[in-house]
């Protein structure tokens, strides 16, 4: 019966649009630990009080998007890892590090913003993210990991800035040429 319940709620879930709620969330010393709901799109609550997105914490899962709230500074490695149903990502203005892998084959990703706040994007976060067009990197990031962009073989248009540090190979395989602003 327990069994036949759940089977009932994910296909609801999915036909007629699930809440997010805070119960959706495993939330431990201010990190999002977990995300155990069935939504599609995802609108993380301020209330949780997160800092910090943490490391797994949706991985694998078939959200369609998720908006980050304002006082997360971090996202742990592989935080986003394989959601292949992922398109948009909504992140603060308080970030300042994407750890290693944290979108790595996240196939369908279209659309992500990189806010003026974020220092650093680590190895491989977009790594294979097939569907990626258009990114502009602020000039405030001074790190950009080895294989960021790797794989992003939609990519059509990249702009940076030259003080930009670039680890090996950040845009390997990627068939658009980058645009540096100064």
């Amino acid at each position: 019966m327990k069994r036949l319940f759940l089977y009932i709620l994910i296909f609801s879930s999915f036909f007629l649009g699930a809440q997010v709620t805070e119960a959706d969330f495993v939330v431990k010393d201010r990190v999002l630990i977990k995300y155990r709901g069935v939504a599609r799109d995802v609108v993380i609550p301020p209330k949780l009080g997160i800092n910090r997105i943490g490391e797994r914490a949706f991985a694998g899962s078939s959200i369609n998007s998720v908006v980050i709230p304002m006082g997360v500074g971090y996202v742990d490695q592989r935080a986003f890892m394989g959601c292949s149903f992922l398109k948009k990502v909504t992140l603060p203005n308080t970030l300042i590090t994407l750890g290693q892998r944290a979108f790595f084959n996240c196939y369908m990703l279209e659309n992500i913003n990189i806010p003026r706040s974020l220092v650093a994007i680590e190895d491989g976060v977009f790594y294979n993210c097939r569907s990626l067009k258009e990114i502009d990197i602020p000039d405030t990031l001074k790190k950009l990991g080895s294989r960021a962009f790797s794989g992003c073989l939609g990519m059509e248009k990249i702009s940076l800035s030259r003080r930009t540090e670039l680890g090996t190979h950040p845009f390997m395989g990627v068939p658009c040429d980058i645009i540096y602003r100064d």
